[in-house]
This record gives structure tokens, sequence and C-alpha cells, in this order.
């Protein structure tokens, strides 16, 4: 059990590791935000919110991570991607419902969680890469993460 826990957690691709709980509290948080106190992520209303960031940002994230993992390209690259996808997403919020465009604070906002939603989208993919072609070593240990198999 130490063994799992040595350094190599992340790139061991354990379900419980920071690559897959960090995310998944970054989206619990925008969430959250959103229901009880929607001024700290919602610039003009919550219908434009749910629409851009969550369903067409969120969307487009979670398949460039998948795609990005699929051609066996690496994290960082999914993360200038997740980037990216903020300043259009930011641009939309602006020509579509004329919100701010230079907005720190919704920029920031929008995009955590886009490289949140990336990330497990990432991970999703290369887990199944994982468990599939690698199958002699590794089986997949949910949908996020996978581990070596035992000999017995």
């Amino acid at each position: 059990m130490a063994a799992e826990f040595s350094g190599t957690v992340i790139s061991q691709g354990a379900p419980t590791s920071l690559a897959v709980s960090v995310p998944i509290a970054v989206i619990g948080a925008v969430i959250c935000a959103f229901m009880v106190a929607p001024d700290l992520v919602v610039e003009v209303s919550r219908g434009d919110f749910l629409l851009v960031t969550i369903f067409l940002g969120g969307g487009a994230a979670w398949l460039s991570g998948r795609a990005i993992a699929s051609t066996w390209r690496g994290y960082r690259q999914a993360v200038l991607y997740a980037v990216l996808l903020g300043c259009v997403v930011r641009f939309f919020h602006f020509a579509l419902f004329n919100g701010t465009l230079l907005s720190w604070h919704y920029f920031i906002t929008d995009t955590a969680f886009l490289i949140a939603v990336t990330t497990l989208g990432f991970r999703a993919e290369r887990a199944k890469q994982m468990a599939t072609r690698y199958s002699w070593l590794y089986r997949q240990a949910g949908p996020f993460g996978w581990r070596e198999k035992s000999n017995g």
C-alpha cells in the first residue's frame, strides 16, 4: 500500500490522485457558487452562464481533453487549449450577452472551470487507453484511473 502513494501517484494513474480530486473540487465549487452566490461566477445572467460556460465551454473542454489524450500528447497542451477556450468563452459572453470582454475575475473563473473539465476528459481517455492498449500491464480503476494488474 505504501508503494501506491510513493511520489508517482499521478503518473501511475491512481483514481484518488490530485489530478482527479482537484478538478472535481473546482467543478463542485463553481456549481456551488452558481447556486448559492451567483455573483461570484455569473456576470450577466444565469442562463448565459449555463449556456456558454457550462454547456458549450464545458462540452468543448471535455472533448478537447479527450482528443489530446487520444493522440498521446502531453497534459501541458491540454491546459494550453483550455486557456485558449477560456478566451473564446469570454468573447462569447461579450459578443452575445454584452458581458465584459477584459474581466480578469470572470476570465479566471471560466478558465479554471474549463481546465478542470479538460483535465477530467484527458484523464478519462488516458485511463481507457492504458487499460486497453496495455491490457497485460494495467486495468482500469474507475473512470479516471488505472492500476497495475496483479499477477495472481
